[in-house]
């Protein structure tokens, strides 16, 4: 079917052949008839070939052209042209042979001369070219000198047209390289020809240097054609006479710098792959390049005409420097890599295109050639690379941005070195450089003038073009048509170099992170960088030559900006360009760009000192990049705050905060926020948010401008560290518009997410971030000694981070609770508020964090999390130990049943405190202690609890609050109630642990479970001599209690520790400040009423010694088989006889009395306690009992120091006054119920004794008993013991002295007969106690007179009594009344009963 259409298509074409051959036949029969005659034969040539299918057109082609060459001979209009349709259907047949070709061209030639049918042809011209190769070398130049010569016609239409042949024919040339190539390319893969490395062999360079209208020997036909047409070109632009297209006598340097533009961007593979070409490129058309930018390097519109360097045909002609840079703009980016030395120059000089003193429409066209190299990242890698890196090489990318930063910063120097001045004089009326606004008076503003643009110190410059980001957009080096500098619009510069400029930043972000970064601005916490070495390096280069100049031009333009839009497109670039910085670890940049940011953010002149001090290094570095035009800092104070106000709205107005480095009472005024300053915040925010990773120490200048800002719109902390509005504008001295009091929340939000993102950083972004809190705190806490209010800002935002990371909480806890802590010891008020509002927060919150593994079995965490809680004990203001206690409470009711190994912490917390707290500290420490005690005893491990028992008697001894104390003394008992009811599971987990308990010397093997009762009865034992008597009271009853109750869960060495490091001191202290204490009447204080019996210290003491002795005595008493089982038992009957004995012979007759009863305690215990080994309970193993038997020496040594004892104390206090006291109140007198209890001793005593009593310890006897009824009756008693009726005929004394007097009489008459030694003597005392009855004894030198009882049963002189004589108002009675018939009758009974015994 395919060959039956191509029949076809060829039939027809023979047919319109045959047509037109006719046509021209008939037009040339007459006037031309030996064409006619061609015409005619090559119709039957046809004729033939139509009829005749094996046959081809392509035969008879050359009988066929011939009539048609003559035809165009005749230069007949009508003619040629019937001849010029007929050569192109032969063309377009493809049919046209290379001989056939050449008399085409040269009939064509011809034509061209004669000026006939130009348009025709040139289509005849351009089908030939194109529809196949035929024509090559000399015949291919001259078609091409054909169309260059009728490019320079007259006539518009053939000058167009040409120029659009010529132009498709150029590329044509070149296109026949590229399938040659191609060809080659696929034979050589065949290994059809030799190989590419020995072809370049053969190449001669030294022979390409020399012209010639030869091609190299090495290229095929039509690379050679190429090779030869390009150089022609170059020649013809460089206005030198071409080699190979001869006859071409004229060409104009833009058309040749179009083509050669033209091929260079379309054809870069033919220059890379012939090595011919490539030297083309490099000797030849760079040296053009470099001739022609001449004129444009030497011209200075600053420079007089008269001193002009350049000759009026080397002044700059915008035709050929547009089409130079464009030239230019292709070798640099399609041919780099072969001209990299080249490229140096061009760039270099290109750069110069930036200065100031040029024009600018040069200015311009630089800047559209700058924009479109910033676009590749590629390229400007490989300028880095290639010159910035080299050590002696021109740093070209750093040149390069900053001439684009000097640039934008000339452009606002002054109006009469912008671009509007340059053209002032194209311009009539002047006023360049300003907004119309301006010119009018109106402000220049968002809602008033609605074009973006720039406006700084009075210079406008509108952002007057919009290109896509990364894409490059000229509009001057577009203008091919113009022949004089077109007038460049106000802000056209400044617009292309903001342009540039973000194409830099976004160029360097993507060769740093990867085509596949996210966009800039967006690029997150998560986006990686890990480059190799070499990479590293040339990063670390393309950064370091950039900054300066970005720097340079982005303030400014950031500065002058009226545009949201493009202040959002300047604020993200400078945000990635620091992110970049902090990538790389160049804190220099970094720390230069986040200066910018925070600057921009605040109102202008604000005193910030830290960014001030940040921006010196930045300053000093960019100063070579303004290139002489420094601002002036005095002109700029003028214009900056005037155009900040102008430019932008005022949304906020408030206080500037203090700064340490403000003198002490200066005033700042109030400053102004606009909406630009709010924006700048959000990208501050934005920046901190997306790039903490990498801002290291550059954190303190981000937190400290964000703190003022925060500052000036009046946000608070509130709980958890995040800011809210404050209520009032009192409270917070901020005016706010109504659109910003909407937009707090939100500002307020982007400030905690930005701490919550935290915990996306690494451990050591997060060391820097925790450092910049802290000092900016420090700062903060620096001007608070001041008395100056402090920001609260870092202490919030330290809680808010901190507990964003609980997650690694062993990472930034010390860091944060360290500074924390200082914070909560500074005098300033609200400052240590929120500092330990910050401690305790942060410790709960991260006590009830899902931890792994989990807090309970982690000893470690609890510790280091309780730690801060627990030293915030040493700080001093009362405020921060109650917000300390508050939380702790708060921890106990939430989680306390997991702090299993934290008790220790929350103990010493809650253990700290001291007198000089307050009562409510004290109240809500002890609510923790009950807390603890009722609670978490059994969760508590065992080696807290001697510490449980500390902290309660701390509590015991506080003296804020008595109830505190005395119920802490409860807690005590309920402890010891614990150890007993679990005295199985303490046995088990104790061990004895030097660190956990006290040392109990002299019992070296002490079991723990026995350590703890001892702890719990040292702190009881403290307790008992506490200045209180309450305490000391209660605390008494407890301890005496608790080993009453408990005491039997001890072991026997264990007593031993009980009696002489508790019992025994307790009763030495207690004597001595019993001694000590004053008799002085307390102040009674208040409404409270004290009894007469208690008024002074020694009788409150008084009461606490009773106890004490009393108490003691009767553990001696209750366990007296365990303490018997003690070796040194002995010694310690002796001395607590001793201690019985000083207190009978105290002068308070409550003490004494006490004495004599724990003495009788005593007695009665061991009357019934057997003295021998037998006897012992069945349960004989139980520690309170083991070596319980007690040796009977030991038990007979015992009793008689109790008789020594109870004689001394008789002997002592029977004993009368010196014979100079005269007066009962001058000496002591015992009282008659204390001599009563002294004698009713007696009997129970001699229980023990009788069996060793003898004469001489009855005389001891006889001499007490003498002294007891000697002593006289204090007449506030007397009415209680003098007989007032018949029946009474004994006092409770004498009763004593006479069933004292039984017992022994008893022992006489029925004991061994070594008693009855006795008798005389038990007579004399009988028959002494008698004859009282007549005279009453005397006491000492006392005076006394008689009195008569009323009632008496015998009147004098049988019965006697005798009143002191007194001085006071209450006389003193003392009644000696003996009944003397019982005491005869008992003589006599004696006597006869004695004389039984002896009758036997």
């Amino acid at each position: 079917m395919t060959t039956s259409a191509s029949d076809g298509k060829a039939a027809k074409m023979l047919d319109a052949l045959q047509s037109d051959l006719k046509a021209l036949c008939m037009e040339t029969k007459k006037r031309y008839p030996h064409i006619k005659d061609s015409c005619e034969e090559a119709i039957i040539k046809v004729r033939g070939a139509s009829m005749n299918p094996q046959s081809s057109l392509s035969q008879i082609t050359s009988q066929v052209l011939y009539p048609l060459v003559q035809a165009a001979e005749t230069k007949d209009p009508k003619i040629v042209k019937l001849s010029l349709t007929l050569m192109q259907r032969l063309i377009v047949a493809d049919v046209v042979d290379t001989n056939s070709g050449e008399h085409v061209v040269e009939t064509l030639w011809m034509l061209m001369e004669a000026g006939i049918e130009e348009l025709k042809v040139l289509q005849t011209v351009t089908l030939l070219l194109t529809t196949s190769a035929v024509i090559q070398g000399a015949t291919l130049a001259k078609a091409l000198v054909l169309c260059f010569r009728l490019h320079f016609t007259k006539d518009a239409t053939v000058v167009n047209t040409a120029s659009a042949t010529v132009r498709q024919l150029v590329s044509v040339v070149f296109e026949r390289v590229v399938a040659e190539d191609a060809k080659y390319y696929k034979e050589e893969s065949s290994g059809i020809s030799t190989t590419e490395e020995e072809v370049e062999e053969h190449i001669n360079l030294e022979e390409l240097k020399v012209l010639s209208a030869n091609s190299p020997k090495t290229l095929h036909p039509a690379a050679a054609d190429a090779y030869l047409m390009f150089q022609d070109l170059v020649q013809l632009v460089n206005a030198d006479q071409p080699l190979w297209l001869l006859g071409l006598t004229e060409m104009t340097r833009t058309f040749g710098l179009e083509l050669l533009e033209s091929v260079l961007t379309t054809f870069p593979t033919v220059f890379y792959n012939h090595t011919e070409f490539n030297f083309l490129l490099k000797d030849r058309v760079c040296a053009l390049v470099i001739k022609l930018f001449s004129p444009n390097i030497k011209y200075r519109t600053s420079v007089p005409a008269s001193m002009q360097q350049a000759t009026p045909l080397d002044k700059p002609y915008f035709p050929i420097a547009m089409r130079l840079l464009r030239v230019v703009s292709v070798l640099i980016q399609k041919y780099y890599p072969l001209l990299v030395t080249q490229c140096e120059i061009f760039l270099s000089l290109m750069v110069k295109f930036l200065d100031g003193d040029r024009p600018m429409w040069q200015r311009g066209l630089a800047l559209e050639v700058l924009h479109r190299l910033a676009t590749q990242p590629n390229l400007l890698q490989s300028f880095c690379t290639n010159y910035d890196m080299k050590p002696h090489a021109t740093k070209i990318f750093q040149d390069i941005v900053n001439s684009l930063g000097a640039f934008v910063q000339s452009l606002f120097i002054s109006p009469q070195s912008s671009a509007a001045s340059q053209l002032s004089s194209n311009s009539p009326g002047g006023g360049q450089g300003q907004s119309p606004a301006l010119l009018a008076g109106m402000p220049v503003g968002p809602g008033v003038s609605p074009q973006p643009a720039f406006f700084y110190r009075g210079v406008y410059l509108p952002l007057c073009i919009s290109i896509p980001t990364g894409q490059a957009k000229s509009s001057y080096l577009e203008m091919l048509d113009k022949l004089e500098p077109p007038t460049i619009p106000d802000g056209y510069g400044v617009s292309v170099a903001y342009y540039c400029l973000l194409d830099i930043i976004r160029s360097i972000h993507l060769v740093m992170m990867g085509p596949n970064a996210p966009a800039e601005g967006h690029s997150g916490v998560n986006e990686q960088y890990d480059p190799s070495e070499e990479e590293r390096r040339i990063h670390e280069q393309l950064v370091n030559s950039a900054w300066c100049g970005l720097l340079a031009a982005l303030t400014i333009l950031l500065e002058a900006c009226t545009d949201e839009a493009a202040t959002e497109n300047i604020l993200k670039a400078i945000q990635t360009f620091a992110s970049l910085a902090g990538k790389l670890e160049l804190t220099t940049p970094r720390d230069a760009f986040i200066t910018a940011l925070c600057k921009s953010c605040l109102p202008p002149h604000y005193t910030l000192t830290v960014l001030n001090n940040a921006s010196v290094a930045a300053a000093a570095s960019s100063s070579s990049v303004s290139r002489g035009h420094q601002r002036s800092p005095s002109t700029e104070s003028q214009h900056q705050y005037y155009d900040s106000e102008v430019r932008h709205q005022v949304v906020a107005v408030g206080t500037a905060l203090a700064t340490p480095s403000l003198p002490v009472g200066a005033q700042q005024g109030p400053v102004m926020l606009t909406n630009k300053n709010l924006q700048c915040m959000r990208a501050t925010l934005s920046m901190a948010h997306c790039h903490g990773g990498v801002l290291g120490a550059a954190w303190h200048l981000l937190l400290t401008t964000l703190q003022h800002l925060v500052w000036i719109l009046g946000l608070k902390p509130s709980t958890g560290g995040s800011l809210k509005a404050g209520r009032s504008t009192a409270e917070t001295n901020a005016v706010i518009t109504t659109a910003v009091i909407a937009d707090l929340p939100v500002l307020s939000s982007m400030l905690s997410r930005l701490f919550e993102s935290s915990q996306h950083l690494n451990d050591v972004a997060l060391h820097h971030l925790i450092d910049a809190l802290c000092q900016l705190s420090r700062e903060s806490m620096e001007l608070a000694y001041t008395n100056r209010e402090p920001s609260l800002f870092a202490v919030a935002k330290l809680l808010e981070t901190g507990v964003v990371n609980l997650g690694r909480v062993e990472v930034l806890w010390r860091p944060v609770t360290n500074h924390l802590l200082d914070v909560c010891q500074h005098p300033h008020v609200r400052m240590r508020e929120w500092g330990v509002e910050a401690v305790t927060y942060l410790v709960k919150a991260a006590l009830t964090h899902k931890h792994n593994p989990p807090l309970k079995d982690n000893q470690k965490l609890q510790t280091l999390l309780l730690s801060p809680l627990s030293e915030v004990s040493l700080v001093g203001h009362p405020d921060v130990r109650q917000k300390q206690l508050e939380s702790l409470l708060h921890i106990l009711h939430s989680c306390g049943e997991l702090l299993h190994h934290g008790w220790p912490l929350i103990l010493n917390i809650i253990g700290a405190i001291n007198d000089n707290h307050s009562e409510h500290l004290v109240r809500l420490a002890f609510q923790c202690l009950q807390l603890v005690v009722t609670d978490f005893l059994p969760l508590m491990p065992w080696s807290c609890l001697p510490l449980t028992v500390d902290t309660a008697a701390k509590f015991g001894s506080q003296t804020q609050e008595l109830n505190i104390s005395l119920t802490a003394i409860g807690l005590m008992w309920n402890i010891s109630d614990y150890f007993y009811q679990n005295q199985e599971k303490l046995r088990v987990s104790l061990t004895s642990d030097n660190q956990v308990f006290p040392d109990f010397p002299g019992v070296p093997n002490m079991p723990p479970f026995d350590k703890l009762w001892m702890c719990l009865y040292a702190r009881l034992g403290d307790l008992c001599v506490d200045s209180r008597p309450a305490v000391r009271k209660s605390a008494g009853q407890t301890l005496f209690s608790t080993i009453a109750a408990h005491g039997a869960l001890l072991h026997n060495q264990t007593w031993q520790a009980v009696l002489w490091q508790v019992l025994f001191p307790l009763l030495d202290k207690v004597r001595q400040l019993s001694d000590s204490a004053s008799t002085d009447k307390v102040d009674q204080g208040g409404n409270i009423l004290i009894h007469h019996s208690r008024n002074t210290q020694q009788k409150q003491w008084a009461e606490t010694q009773v106890l004490t002795l009393s108490g003691v005595a009767r553990v001696f008493s209750t366990k007296q088989k365990i303490l018997q089982g003690l070796g040194d038992f002995p010694r310690a009957w002796a001395l607590l006889l001793d201690f019985i004995h000083t207190a009978a012979l105290s002068k308070s007759n409550e003490v004494s009395l006490a004495a004599l009863k724990s003495l009788q305690e005593m007695l009665q215990a061991g009357r019934s306690s057997a003295p021998s080994t037998s006897g012992l309970p069945e349960d004989s193993t139980s520690p309170s009992h083991l070596n319980s038997s007690v040796v009977p020496e030991d038990s007979i040594a015992n009793w008689n120091t109790a008789w020594k004892v109870w004689h001394t104390i008789g002997s002592e206090v029977t004993k009368p006054p010196p014979d100079e006291v005269t007066r009962g109140s001058d000496a002591y007198i015992p009282s008659q119920p204390f001599l009563t209890a002294l004698v009713h001793i007696f009997p129970h005593l001699f229980l023990h004794i009788k069996h060793r009593f003898v004469v001489s310890d009855f005389t001891r006897l006889a001499s007490v008993l003498l002294g007891c009824v000697s002593v006289p009756v204090h007449g506030d008693s007397s009415p209680f013991i003098l007989p007032s009726f018949t029946e009474v005929v004994v006092t409770p004394l004498q009763e004593g002295i006479l069933q004292a007097l039984v017992g022994v009489e008893k022992e006489i008459t029925e004991g061994s007969g070594a008693s009855r030694a006795m008798v005389p003597q038990l007579f004399s005392l009988l028959l002494q106690f008698s004859s009282y009855s007549c005279q009453a004894p005397s006491y000492g030198n006392v005076l006394t007179r008689p009195h008569t009882s009323k009632g008496s049963l015998f009147h004098a002189p049988h019965s006697l009594y005798k009143v002191l004589i007194s001085e006071t108002k209450c006389t003193v009675w003392t009644c000696y009344i003996v009944k003397y018939k019982a005491c005869f009758a008992s003589a006599i009974y004696l006597s006869l009963k004695v004389r039984k015994l002896n009758s036997f």
